[in-house]
């Protein structure tokens, strides 16, 4: 995802969502696009069953990349 977007790709993508924002408000939106655009890719990434410890029990060697 590039780190920063055009004003035709946002009118766009706010059309789309049916969204009608003032001037300010996408000067604001466009100045917060590159975190956005950081935070997605992080997002996307693949995780394994240690993303969620919370709710996985009884790990072994194998699970905390240990070798056995």
């Amino acid at each position: 995802m590039p780190a920063d977007i055009s004003d035709q790709t946002l009118d766009f993508l706010l059309a789309r969502a049916g969204l009608d924002l003032t001037p300010a408000q996408k000067a604001e939106l466009k100045s917060v696009y590159p975190g956005i655009a950081a935070m997605a890719e992080r997002v996307r990434k693949p995780r394994g069953i240690m993303a969620e410890p919370a709710h996985a029990y009884g790990f072994n060697p194998v699970d905390l990349g240990e070798d056995l």
